[in-house]
């Protein structure tokens, strides 16, 4: 299948296309549809597909810019251009950018399926096969990566030349080694996920682009810590090396039309003569990754600064058990004051790494899912993402303030879910007693009945109503009786009867007590 994706400001154009073409018959997969201009630049970049359909005016960025900046993203891309009759020679004049062919509204089934077929045979067999290439040699470098990457944090020694090429279809022979990582910031990226997540994989496209002029080979890959690469070179050239990753990170950061305040980070990992020592040179990368919260340079270099990997931070036993009790208490604010204590700590320890903060920042994570799990499930996914988020920090204030409002939300989440668990019962057993007040019923009917013993029920009981047990039933009882006494065919002793009192003078003293009046007197008073 062709992928293709629709671009026009109209919803009612792309219905019509949508459902005017056949699109599976001829080959097409309609894989995404956008009413402006930098939403159609967000599904090329993401969906990469083979074909764009676009209006040639366009909100947010017009049908020519949209071509050529698609075409900068995605150089074999193919574009159909949408005109009215009255911009018949702007649209000609996309044709200089490549597009394949124009439709004039309004829009005809044969006219798109002429074109679309022409596109799909021009296409052919070898564009397809390529693609397929392409993408099988991409996701070969992601599994070299993410092998190179478990080395690296194992520190284990990595695989080498000859199992590369049989593994992996890359190709090394003796020369230089070095693994490097390109890391972009932005400050509250997890308020702009999906553009973080758009700026990653454009990020991972242009380190593509510029290492592989610079490398005889390499393998690069996209990492919840950045976009990790490991560079073979016949012969080192630092240089080359630095003018190529610094021309990589200003690609990037021209990325501040969408994100403001972006800035990016290369670090370079130590070179080795053998691909099995890689993961030193990875482990070593990542380090300074790590470091850029703390110190902020546009340019880490191991061979230059040396990775102090073995300094790690220690939580003290009693501290970590204060985070454990504040979260198995479900207590948010203990929590709170417990990590800015915690934070003022960390923040004075003279050297501070970056290192030192993921294993701080661990640690209260860790300390604090044991605290809630002991009150209920905590899903798996929570402590995924907060890692993940972790390396979307830009300092050490933002750790701070994403373990307080995370963790803070999940102990309120737990607390809710407790006072619903504790609520139901009772609501359970007022509903139970409802029914049978009219019986001769103990604390040990209604306990049963709502699946609790006796003891612990009461408890729950009178900390949800604010009365025991007796107190609520003998109110309700009576409550009820003041209905009943106002009625002219029943007596006192039918009432007592009634609502579960046999003996009329135990009935009658009751009703005086919480009254003021005997149920008699109450009788004539409502008549």
């Amino acid at each position: 299948m062709l992928k293709v994706v629709l671009a026009d400001d109209e919803n009612k154009v792309i219905l019509l296309m949508r459902k005017l073409i056949d699109w599976e018959a001829l080959g097409y997969e309609v894989v995404g549809v956008a009413n402006d201009g930098p939403h159609a630049l967000e599904l090329v970049q993401t969906q990469q597909p083979q074909l764009l359909i676009t209006d040639i005016r366009m909100p947010g960025c017009d049908g020519i810019e949209l071509i050529r900046r698609a075409k900068e993203l995605q150089p074999q891309l193919h574009f159909i251009v949408i005109s009215g009759y009255r911009q018949f020679e702007y649209a000609q004049s996309a044709l200089k950018y490549g597009v394949e062919d124009y439709l004039l509204k309004p829009l005809k089934q044969e006219e798109l399926s002429s074109i679309l077929l022409r596109i799909k045979d021009k296409l052919g067999e070898e564009a397809a096969v390529e693609f397929q290439l392409k993408q099988n040699s991409e996701r070969q470098q992601e599994r070299f990566i993410d092998t190179l990457k478990n080395a690296a944090d194992h520190d284990q020694p990595f695989i080498n030349a000859a199992q590369a090429d049989t593994e992996f279809g890359l190709h090394f022979a003796d020369g230089c080694y070095f693994a490097a990582l390109v890391k972009p910031d932005i400050s509250n990226a997890a308020q702009h996920l999906n553009g973080y997540q758009l700026m990653m994989q454009h990020t991972l496209e242009i380190v593509r682009q510029g290492v592989q002029t610079l490398a005889d080979e390499y393998a690069a890959a996209l990492l919840k810590e950045g976009v990790a690469i490991l560079l073979y070179m016949r012969e080192y050239q630092p240089v080359e090396v630095k003018q190529c990753f610094t021309k990589i990170r200003k690609e990037i950061e021209k990325q501040r039309d969408l994100f403001w305040d972006i800035r990016s980070t290369v670090c370079i990992g130590s070179r080795k003569d053998r691909l099995e020592q890689a993961g030193v040179s990875m482990r070593e990368a990542l380090w300074l990754c790590r470091d850029r919260l703390c110190h902020v340079q546009p340019w880490r270099d191991a061979e230059i600064e040396e990775p102090v990997c073995s300094g790690h931070y220690l939580m003290d036993a009693a501290q970590k058990k204060r985070f454990q009790d504040a979260a198995e208490y479900l207590d948010a604010n203990r929590f709170a004051q417990e990590l800015e204590s915690s934070y003022r700590y960390i923040s004075r320890r003279q050297p501070l790494t970056g290192q030192m903060l993921e294993d701080w920042f661990r640690q209260v994570l860790e300390a604090s899912l044991y605290g809630m799990q002991q009150n209920g499930s905590v899903a798996d996914r929570f402590a995924r993402t907060m890692i993940e988020d972790f390396w979307r920090c830009t300092n050490a204030q933002d750790i701070f303030l994403l373990l307080r409002q995370n963790i803070r939300q999940e102990i309120l989440r737990l607390e809710g879910e407790k006072a619903l668990r504790e609520t139901r019962p009772i609501t359970e057993a007022k509903r139970y007693i409802q029914q049978h007040y009219q019986e001769a019923l103990r604390l040990e009917d209604v306990s049963s009945a709502v699946g609790f013993n006796a003891t612990y029920f009461s408890a729950l009981f009178k900390k949800e109503t604010g009365q025991n047990f007796m107190d609520y039933l003998t109110e309700l009882r009576v409550n009820k009786s003041k209905e009943l006494l106002c009625r002219d065919d029943l007596s006192v002793q039918d009432v007592a009867e009634l609502v579960g009192y046999r003996d009329l003078k135990y009935f009658s003293r009751l009703f005086k007590k919480i009254t003021g009046v005997s149920p008699s007197d109450y009788k004539k008073l409502y008549r």
